[in-house]
Parts: structure tokens; C-alpha cells; sequence
């Protein structure tokens, strides 16, 4: 399917998406493109009952209200939203790269000095919402955007992103987060499993993605060619039957860093980092500028 004229953009190259929305290259045909040339054009494809595509409409327009009222440079910019030709879409920032996620599935190993300014990065923008009082709620690699020259670092979809004490804008999947197949590796802290996220369920994603990056793609001489699977199944069955505390435990990394994520991803909340500015002061000392 093929929306020809979106807010005067007509949509190009299939970025990706899932089960319910799509994601589009879209280029303005106009003299003076509203949001500049290209955008990003996400579209939702509606499925199941009638309650079922209400709910898929207000999360989605719930997203790009949240989304529309941010503006951080590692947060990916949501410009405009609205109804098209029966379709919904929303208007975003174009990335000319790809997800975290796809990054870490490449061979190629990257130095620790790398990988911490990527987290940098994100944690900035994190930071940034948890201050406009959102939690995002599924802070994983897939839903970090990098441009190939990796200038560009930014936190992305706020689908399940909940906004804590308004009531008039409850929490509609409040049980949702991401786990890997096979539970491989969870995202999800205790207490955002059992419907009540809070910033500190951000940093606990936030933390459980620091491991993953590390321990995927730190360069180690000797160990060039391991692949994401070979770097993170043994590690992640060791972790998940209580063996080692985190993924990057056996790595040659310094000891306050893996510090740094233990304390990030504490099962107890009195004993996780009470906000995400204490954790980017401690984690600045590692970031060169």
C-alpha cells in the first residue's frame, strides 16, 4: 500500500515497522517543503474489532501528541500528525542511518570510548523526558536511531510511553515492555512487569541496554570476529540462571563501570539510581569529550 500525498510528501524507501505501524522514507514535492526534505512518515494500519483499532487510534495519536511536545537533540523530532485517506500517520524527523539493534548485529567491534558516548547520548535524552515528567517505557537498542557517520544519537517511539499523575492520560498498556525471544534478555524491570513503571523502570532498561552494547561490541584483541550471538547467549544464560550478575561481568572493562550498570539495573528500587542525572554524573567520568 501506497499513501501518494501525505501533508504534501509522498512516501519513498520502507524503513521498517511492526505489527501495526510502518515506517516510510518521504520526500515533499512542494517549492517549500514544510518539514524540510525528507521526513520520516509513520503510518498505523488498523486490525481487530472495533475496541481493539480505538485503542491502536488514541495510543497512536497519544504517541504523537507526547512526541510533538519534545524538542532534544537526542530525542528524533515528531513534526505534525493527523488523518490521511482513512489513514493515520504522524510526520517525523528522517535519520539517514539505522536502529542500535541492527549496529549491534554487524561484526564489526567498536572501542569502549565509542559505545559510552552513544550511551551518553541516549541517557541525555532520557533524562530529558523523565524532566518533561514521561516515562518512556521501552528504552531498548531497537528504539535508538544512529546516522552512519554517528553524529547523530537519538532516543525514538513513544508508544507505550506513560505521562505519571495525569489522569486524563492513564497508562494504556501498563504491563508492556520488550523481552527478547526466548527471554534472551528483558528490558522490563519488577516493578514495570507488574504495571507500575516509573522513571526509575527507564534507568533499569536504560542500564540492561548499557550491558548489551558493551558486551556485543566491545573490541577485544583476539576476539574481532564473535558475533552478537556468540558474545551475548552464553553471558545471558549465565545471568538469567543467577551465575553472574550482568552480561559484561567477565569483560575487560574498568570495575566502576560495571558498578555504574549493576546499580542501574538493582532489582530494588531503594537501591537502583533515584534519577537519571546521578547516573550520567557518574557515568560522564568515562566519556571523553
Amino acid at each position: 500500500m501506497r499513501i501518494k500525498n501525505f501533508g504534501g510528501y509522498s512516501l519513498g524507501e520502507y524503513l521498517g515497522g511492526g505489527l501495526y505501524t510502518k515506517v516510510y522514507k518521504a520526500y515533499s514535492f512542494l517549492a517549500k517543503p514544510p518539514y524540510g526534505n525528507p521526513v520520516a512518515i509513520k503510518i498505523l494500519y488498523l486490525k481487530g474489532s472495533i475496541l481493539e483499532r480505538n485503542k491502536l487510534i488514541k495510543q497512536f495519536e497519544r504517541e504523537a501528541e507526547i512526541a510533538m511536545n519534545l524538542e532534544h537533540s537526542n530525542i528524533v523530532k515528531v513534526y505534525n500528525f493527523g488523518k490521511f485517506d482513512h489513514h493515520y500517520a504522524m510526520i517525523m524527523e528522517y535519520i539517514d542511518g539505522k536502529n542500535l539493534k541492527e549496529y549491534l548485529y554487524e561484526r564489526e567491534k567498536w572501542s569502549l570510548d565509542k559505545i559510552l558516548r552513544i550511551c551518553y547520548e541516549v541517557g541525555k535524552g532520557l533524562e530529558y523526558i523523565h524532566k518533561n515528567n514521561i516515562v518512556h517505557k521501552d528504552v531498548k537498542p531497537d528504539n535508538i536511531l544512529i546516522s552512519y557517520d554517528f553524529k547523530i544519537i537519538k532516543l525514538t517511539d513513544f508508544g507505550i510511553a506513560k505521562l505519571p499523575g495525569k489522569i486524563w492520560k492513564k497508562d494504556i498498556f501498563p504491563r508492556s515492555g520488550t523481552v527478547t525471544k526466548f527471554g534472551i534478555i528483558s528490558y522490563i524491570s519488577k516493578e514495570q512487569a507488574e504495571g507500575n513503571a516509573t522513571f526509575q523502570s527507564d534507568i533499569y532498561s536504560f542500564g540492561v541496554t548499557m550491558d548489551e552494547i558493551i558486551t556485543a561490541k566491545l573490541y577485544i584483541e583476539g576476539k574481532e570476529e564473535e558475533d552478537y550471538f556468540k558474545r551475548i547467549d552464553i553471558r545471558a544464560y549465565r545471568k538469567n540462571t543467577g551465575k553472574q550478575r550482568i552480561l559484561c561481568e567477565d569483560l575487560p572493562i574498568p570495575s566502576e563501570l560495571k558498578e555504574i550498570i549493576k546499580k542501574a539495573t538493582e532489582e530494588e528500587l531503594t537501591m537502583r539510581y533515584q534519577s537519571m542525572s546521578y547516573l550520567l554524573e557518574d557515568l560522564k567520568n568515562f566519556v571523553k569529550e
